[in-house]
């Protein structure tokens, strides 16, 4: 492409200070093509999972199929900020979205589950793109004063766009071609925003981050497990509560009405989570967060008897678990600038894919030696030696250290 037509296109990164409607701008593009995006993904890992279980697949073939866009993380993360340095980060989201959008009428068109493989490893990598990219323009707009605050109506924005995703596909149902085409519609439109309003406003990376990938453990421990632990407890809610909730002896319809309960609370506590951290030693509401994790997993099996009272400890559970993910990124941001910040947000998305992929099969091992409370003991497990950790940092390196995350 000649100098003339990127000009034309304005797809370079941004090199000057955003004025504010330009950072308003920007906001708008990002947030709007991340959530077109959750709502693709919200819709399509239930319909894939539903064709596989249609299909008679097993099990454990099943799970090797869904843990392909985590595999797909791992290998993309830790050159994510070398890609940028070359790539703009607008020309390349675009890319990442065309590149998932096509993937979906591919699994109509090819419809094996060994051909869904390579698929979806491929459908990961623009994805694990898409977020990576996404969360580093936003952690990148934003200021001291209100960094807390993006993050958290980002991630209520695309906890909104996660839970419309299965009423999508109840709408339209699993069943021929038209689901992998809507989806794929969908998600082929969240570059629309992007071209509408952030042309020429996304971040530049020129430089080479200072720190390697696998060291931001080391420099910003805190943050950066807050990844791990809300992925593996995430993914564990909702793949193993319900599983725990029927074990415990609820119904099967009570038990997938409590996965409601704790999206609920994902979605109406980053907001308010978010403007806290904006006011308050942001390593201060992470231990928080833990710490209610803690308290809220261990109090699980003595609620399971009373609907409301189970209802509530997961709504307040859930939201305040989710404030790991909002305020682990704000603390990267917070601290991190340019490459660096990439590359701690690529460090970030890691952590996160790490705790889905290893949490569920842990706490299936542990529910299978301690039937049902195995499940808990992960849980709270988690939460606890995070609680250690983060406590650790906040004690040892004072309050209102920006450089002790």
């Amino acid at each position: 492409m000649d100098d003339n037509k990127k000009k034309s296109l304005n797809l370079e990164a941004h090199e000057e200070p955003l004025t504010p409607a330009e950072r308003v701008r920007s906001l708008v593009a990002v947030i709007a093509c991340i959530t077109v995006v959750g709502i693709g993904m919200g819709s399509s890992i239930p319909l894939l999972a539903l064709l596989m279980d249609k299909h008679h697949l097993p099990g454990v073939l099943i799970g090797l199929n869904t843990a392909m866009p985590a595999v797909a993380t791992f290998a993309l993360t830790p050159f994510l900020p070398r890609i940028l340095r070359h790539i703009p980060p607008l020309p390349f989201l675009l890319g990442c979205v065309i590149l998932s959008a096509t993937a979906m009428p591919c699994y109509y068109i090819f419809p094996n589950v060994w051909v869904w493989f390579p698929i979806r490893f491929v459908n990961g990598l623009a994805l694990t793109g898409v977020f990576v990219v996404s969360e580093f323009w936003i952690n990148s707009l934003a200021d001291e004063k209100n960094r807390g605050k993006l993050m958290g109506i980002y991630g209520t924005i695309l906890s909104c766009g996660f839970a419309s995703g299965p009423i999508i596909l109840y709408i339209v149902g699993a069943d021929g071609a038209l689901p992998f085409m809507l989806i794929g519609g969908l998600v082929l439109a969240a570059g629309a925003p992007l071209l509408i309003f952030g042309r020429g406003l996304a971040p530049s990376i020129r430089e080479k981050p200072n720190h390697s990938f696998i060291t931001f453990l080391v420099v910003a421990p805190a943050a950066t497990l807050a990844g791990f632990v809300y992925g593996a407890t995430e993914t564990n809610i909702f793949n193993m509560l319900p599983i725990y909730a029927v074990r415990s002896g609820m119904s099967d319809q009570t038990a997938a009405f409590v996965l409601t309960i704790f999206a609920a609370g994902n979605i109406f506590f980053q907001i308010p989570v978010g403007l806290v951290a904006d006011r308050v030693d942001r390593r201060l509401i992470l231990l928080a967060c833990g710490f209610t994790g803690l308290v809220g997993s261990l109090a699980i099996p003595f609620v399971t008897w009373s609907l409301p009272l189970f209802a509530a400890v997961l709504f307040v559970f859930g939201g305040m678990v989710a404030g790991l993910y909002t305020v682990g990124l704000t603390l990267l941001g917070q601290r991190f600038r340019g490459a660096d910040l990439a590359a701690a947000n690529a460090a970030f998305v890691m952590m996160y894919s790490t705790g889905a992929l290893v949490g569920p099969p842990l706490s299936g091992f542990a529910m299978d030696l301690w039937n049902p409370q195995g499940l808990i003991i992960v849980l709270s497990g988690l939460c606890a030696v995070y609680v250690l950790i983060a406590g650790f940092r906040y004690l040892t390196m004072g309050p209102d250290s920006r450089e002790a995350l």
